[in-house]
């Protein structure tokens, strides 16, 4: 970013009044005080220099969360640019394209006391890294991570030799990992982001014994994630649990049934077209669960049956109806 392009929209074409200086960059980034403290309560907070020059904002000193170095000037002006297109409505903020790249950026943003209408600008932006049709599991070896696909089948990510030094921690550590994001981003109120990550956290027990998250999933509930989670959340959690999860559970034992494919997920697991049918087998598990296999492919996956109660469609119409009457008194 440019001193021009800084001040040009920060504050129109008068002087800058605001000098912020960033570590690892000679020149401050220039910039207009009455304009940022709207979004900063850091910003608000800084003392006004009494002869008139500008005010310095001083981060070379600012160590984000879990970082060794001072907060880079790129994270510094990915946070101006978001303040741009708060700004400029109805250019909207650029996502950065991974949730790693994202990181800085909303500890930046929570370091400086950012504005709640930024934060949503950050955290409720279409995220790209968002892949709906794509599961990582475990091969039935336990020894590789291959990637289910749409319709190109299974991609080997890591090296037996290489992942079985690791897999033993590799659950815990995607865990972890999975954690301290649903900590920031409940601790930020970051609504979409949260259901993101619940998203994946769905996608990737479904796998069962083959998951790469199932056999550590409980230490990545933590109390601090409990304690931060958006309200908006925990309230539809416990309606759709009182909707769906059902005492009456049933396994199912029959040669051949049907299976259609109806979901993106399902058509990378099975590696079959969506919308289509493929004949497959059904037997009883433990716990209740029922173990449906793909004929042609010897493919399988367990089924969670339950009988009675409304349908999924019905239970997302309750769903939304309690929740808008929710939001509203809030």
């Amino acid at each position: 970013m440019s001193n021009k392009r800084s001040s040009s929209y920060l504050g129109g074409d008068s002087s800058p009044d605001l000098h912020i200086l960033v570590a690892g960059r000679e020149e401050p980034l220039p910039a207009h005080r009455r304009v940022l403290s709207l979004f900063s309560g850091v910003v608000d907070g800084l003392p006004s220099n009494t002869d008139g020059s500008p005010t310095p904002w001083d981060l070379r000193g600012l160590v984000l969360e879990g970082e060794s170095e001072p907060v880079a000037a790129a994270v510094v002006e990915s946070w101006l640019d978001t303040v741009k297109a708060h700004i400029s409505t109805p250019q909207r903020p650029k996502i950065p394209g991974s949730l790693e790249a994202a990181r800085p950026l909303l500890l930046f943003a929570d370091a400086v006391d950012t504005s709640p209408a930024v934060l949503q600008a950050l955290g409720g932006g279409p995220p790209p890294w968002r892949r709906p049709d794509r599961c990582y599991c475990l091969r039935m070896l336990w020894t590789q991570l291959p990637v289910c696909t749409t319709m190109i089948g299974a991609l080997v990510m890591v090296s037996d030799e290489t992942f079985d030094q690791h897999k033993d921690a590799f659950p815990s550590a995607v865990a972890r990992e999975l954690e301290s994001w649903l900590h920031l981003a409940g601790r930020l109120n970051l609504v979409p982001l949260a259901r993101l990550l619940t998203s994946f956290i769905k996608v990737h027990i479904m796998p069962n014994v083959r998951s790469i998250l199932l056999p550590s999933i409980a230490s990545m509930f933590s109390p601090r994630v409990l304690q931060f989670m958006p309200r908006e959340l925990l309230l539809e959690a416990y309606v759709r649990d009182a909707l769906m999860e059902r005492p009456a559970q049933a396994t199912i034992n029959v040669s051949e049934v049907e299976l259609n494919v109806a979901t993106p997920l399902l058509s990378a697991w099975f590696n079959k077209p969506l919308g289509t049918a493929t004949k497959a087998g059904a037997k009883p598990m433990p716990d209740t669960l029922t173990l449906v296999t793909v004929k042609m492919s010897g493919q399988e996956l367990p089924l969670n049956a339950t009988m009675g109660g409304p349908g999924p469609k019905e239970c997302a119409q309750v769903l939304e109806e309690v929740m808008a009457k929710a939001l509203e008194e809030e």
